[in-house]
């Protein structure tokens, strides 16, 4: 079964996703075991505990964390994106997490992705991050500068 309580201070070498319906996110990760990924790198984030590991002014990590979401979210370039990813799972979607290190792994995942409905599909590298799609259907709220 997919990992739920790992830290996401930054998602390194992962591809994230949100799925609108939580039972189709399981589906989702049993179908990316199937097709090769180990248990270890599917995350499914869900609710309030999956908001709280992406919120950069919270987290189960202490001070450490919160230190460097924060450093995190003022210097990278898709850190606007995980207010987004918050406000998905506090609005009942899930976001799927899939560590991919290797580009063949990462259009591996994300073929998976897409086929089981995920949009807002980012890759988060060691360097760069990578947009396959954008967000899809009723906008959520967040303020505008947070828009993409």
């Amino acid at each position: 079964m997919p990992r739920q309580s790992r830290s996401l201070t930054y998602p390194t070498d992962h591809l994230l996703g949100v799925i609108d319906d939580p039972l189709d996110a399981a589906a989702a990760a049993k179908e990316l075991m199937a097709s090769g990924f180990a248990p270890r790198d599917v995350t499914i984030l869900r609710g309030d505990e999956g908001a709280q590991r992406l919120t950069p002014s919270t987290g189960a990590a202490g001070a450490w964390t919160k230190l460097l979401r924060a450093v995190q979210y003022l210097t990278m370039d898709q850190m606007p994106d995980f207010p987004a990813y918050v406000a998905a799972l506090q609005d009942g979607r899930a976001v799927v997490a899939v560590r991919a290190r290797n580009r063949a792994r990462v259009l591996r995942a994300r073929d998976v992705l897409e086929k089981a409905g995920a949009h807002f599909l980012n890759y988060f590298g060691r360097y760069a991050t990578e947009e396959f799609s954008r967000w899809c259907g009723p906008e959520l709220p967040l303020p505008g500068y947070l828009r993409r």
